[in-house]
């Protein structure tokens, strides 16, 4: 009994004494005690180790309210905003031509741009892949509406969609496509994925020009190369190069460490 009265006096005074606010001979016997003592030394050992606040259970919890807090703050911001957004352009529509038209554009538009930007902020497990989804997805859903109220509510243009505009789009969503689905599955480095998606820029815009209907020859091939496509290629050379040096030097680094 003794013994606890004396042990549960020297964890009293340890804050003190960890401060330096006990006296000479308080240290003294607080020291005798914990030399003889293994549960008071256990116990001093555990206040003088630094208190990760970041790892504390209620520090977590309440960090976790504060990022729901967030982003519930933010989808309600979105959505307002979005909402203000179409509501006006229904009302400058109607009031400007007396029926719905690029209105439809418009909407279109909002939720290519606020859907994308949703999943990024809504999930936590392979956000970009399902970014780039919705964004591929919306993106053929708004040239399909561009084209039929262009065509058929406003009489503008002529009808692109199936032989230029989905074709087009198709062949930039698969060499997007390649770049991040070869980051995702073989672990290279973005660089390495900025090199492959400059690389394929070349002949993919030398196929958009194809199916657009924009060359009348090798001519203008051969001006568009020298004009966009030498560009692109130094672009992919340089990124090529920068991407071997940032991996002799994380190699390196890596042998110093072993």
């Amino acid at each position: 009994m003794e013994q606890r009265l004396v042990c549960d006096t020297v964890r009293d005074l340890l804050p003190m004494y960890i401060d330096h606010m006990t006296s000479e001979a308080s240290n003294e016997s607080i020291e005798e005690h914990i030399s003889g003592c293994g549960e008071c030394r256990t116990v001093l050992e555990q206040m003088r180790k630094p208190v990760l606040a970041e790892t504390a259970p209620e520090i977590k919890e309440f960090k976790k309210f504060l990022k729901k807090s967030k982003m519930s703050i933010l989808y309600w911001i979105m959505g307002v905003a979005a909402v203000i957004a179409v509501m006006t352009c229904f009302i400058v529509n109607l009031a400007t031509e007396k029926r719905l038209s690029w209105f439809y554009i418009v909407l279109a538009g909002i939720i290519t741009g606020y859907f994308p930007l949703y999943i990024v902020v809504s999930v936590r497990e392979h956000r970009i892949l399902k970014m780039l989804a919705a964004l591929n997805g919306c993106t053929f859903i708004l040239l399909g509406v561009i084209q039929f109220v262009l065509y058929y509510q406003m009489d503008s243009g002529s009808f692109w969609l199936w032989d230029k505009g989905l074709p087009i789009a198709f062949l930039w969503s698969v060499i997007l496509w390649i770049s991040v689905l070869m980051r995702a599955k073989f672990h290279t480095s973005i660089l390495t994925a900025l090199v492959v998606l400059t690389a394929l820029a070349v002949p993919g815009n030398f196929l958009t020009n194809v199916i657009g209907g924009y060359y009348n020859g090798w001519e203008d091939y051969a001006a568009d190369f020298v004009s966009n496509g030498l560009g692109n290629t130094a672009a992919a050379v340089t990124l090529f190069i920068l991407d071997l040096v940032v991996y002799s030097i994380r190699k390196g680094k890596k042998k110093d460490g072993e």
